[in-house]
């Protein structure tokens, strides 16, 4: 595969430049980007070609409205069309990927398949510089021990914060799945990690049982949570803060696999996530034109990376993640960007660090014979777990005795998490053609 450079420097991630300055590097490098993907990719190649554009349209990220965007809906498409190729978005053949030494991870997608990655370890290099501004960011030092409950697994994220703690000269204590709460208190005090990454909701849970086994988080010297997968409120926060000792000591961070795990991060002030901007161009789009939002209006977050190469969703991708963003400067001194994460904009809830979308959900259910169109997704939180229930009706006069479980497995296998199904009498459930409303959140807003 072809050596190439990515435009990431030392000051890469929360530290960045002023306004003027950081949208200067990123118009120095997104024409070569273009050139690469328009040139490399027969997906973008054909995207270009039937809206009459070329690499010579995309010169300043202002081009960046008028080009062709990409969706997860549109990956999928893609993937499934042409599986081989990962969907025509590859800008070198696998087999030289390959040869380059590379890393495969999965996401849950808009529909029943998931989404393929494959990325080079120097792409991931990249992530790991990231990851390393993360760790820092949460208090971690160079010979400090780091927990990850994240999995090192199919799902990215781990492994950007993995190739951080290399980055950082940490020692990494992989604490994912199949540990239990148990295995992973008893790391915590042999081995008193400066750092826990987890998600919020898995916070409360651990720092509960710690206090029900009678251990100090001080005592395990616990200095911070890096807290992801999902948002949360300032009293959770203030929950997971009180239960761990460590007042201002949680760090929120915000990634996708399409672009890489790993895009933002939280500094002391705790008031949005500073955007890593050296490598990635994160724009903030009106959600009904394409054109710029003002800071403070509800935007969707569309971005395209100036530091990968191998697999290009990570091109004018709009996230479909509802967000507001400020150049003001923080009252930690960064002058750079920030965001914060407000709603999704499609029919997608994350639950537990999984994207479920309801579109996914129709797709699987029906394929499982007996289950009628009409279903309904309730979620809930449940001793500080979210817990999504699918309220499915069955078909009239079909046999149903052995529904929910047929459902469920189906779920299971092709979205890779559990759902519970609840099978309700047919006419129980509201008809409605509008698939936002397939959500029944009855989660605390708190």
């Amino acid at each position: 595969m072809t050596p190439t450079t990515h435009p990431t420097s030392p000051s890469a991630g929360p530290g960045t430049p002023g306004r003027r300055e950081i949208e200067h590097w990123q118009t120095e490098h997104l024409a070569g980007t273009a050139e690469h993907v328009i040139g490399r990719s027969p997906y973008w190649a054909r995207r270009f070609r039937e809206a009459g554009m070329s690499a010579a349209n995309v010169r300043t990220p202002a081009d960046l409205y008028r080009c062709p965007t990409l969706t997860k809906r549109d990956y999928i498409q893609a993937l499934e069309e042409s599986p081989g190729d990962y969907g025509g978005l590859l800008t070198a053949g696998v087999r030289e990927i390959g040869e380059s030494g590379a890393l495969i991870y999965h996401t849950t997608g808009t529909s029943g398949m998931q989404g393929r990655f494959i990325n080079t370890h120097e792409g991931f290099g990249v992530f790991g510089a990231q990851g390393s501004g993360l760790l820092r960011e949460a208090g971690a030092l160079p010979g400090d021990f780091v927990l990850f409950n994240f999995p090192l697994s199919l799902w990215a994220a781990g492994w950007g914060l993995y190739y951080g703690a290399r980055r950082l000269n940490c020692t990494v204590i992989p604490a994912g799945a199949p540990l239990d709460t148990a295995a992973r208190i008893q790391l915590l005090k042999d081995y008193r990690p400066s750092v826990v990454a987890l998600t919020p909701s898995y916070a409360l849970t651990l720092g509960a049982a710690l206090a029900a086994a009678g251990v100090e988080p001080a005592a395990c010297g616990v200095k911070g949570l890096l807290m992801g997968g999902e948002t949360f409120s300032a009293s959770k926060r203030a929950r997971i803060e009180d239960l761990w000792g460590i007042p201002g000591g949680t760090r929120d961070f915000y990634g996708i696999s399409e672009g890489g795990p790993l895009f933002a991060v939280e500094c002391s002030a705790q008031n949005g996530l500073h955007l890593f901007e050296r490598d990635t161009i994160h724009q903030f789009w009106n959600p009904e034109r394409n054109e710029p939002a003002a800071p403070g209006d509800l935007a969707e977050h569309v971005f395209t990376s100036i530091s990968q190469r191998t697999m290009a969703t990570w091109f004018n991708f709009r996230t479909r993640d509802g967000a507001v963003y400020t150049d003001e400067p923080c009252a930690c001194g960064n002058p750079g960007r920030r965001m914060w994460i407000k709603e999704r904009l499609d029919d997608m809830v994350k639950v537990r660090g999984v994207n479920i979308f309801a579109s996914a959900v129709e797709q699987i259910l029906s394929g499982v014979g007996g289950a009628s169109p009409q279903f309904r997704l309730k979620v809930e939180r449940v001793d500080e777990h979210d817990i999504v229930t699918v309220e499915l009706e069955p078909l009239r006069g079909m046999d149903h005795r052995d529904l929910s479980g047929r459902a469920a497995a189906a779920l299971k296998t092709a979205i890779g998490t559990r759902l519970d199904v609840a099978v309700v009498d047919p006419g129980t459930l509201p008809t409605t053609e509008l698939k936002a409303r397939r959500w029944l959140d009855l989660r605390p807003k708190d």
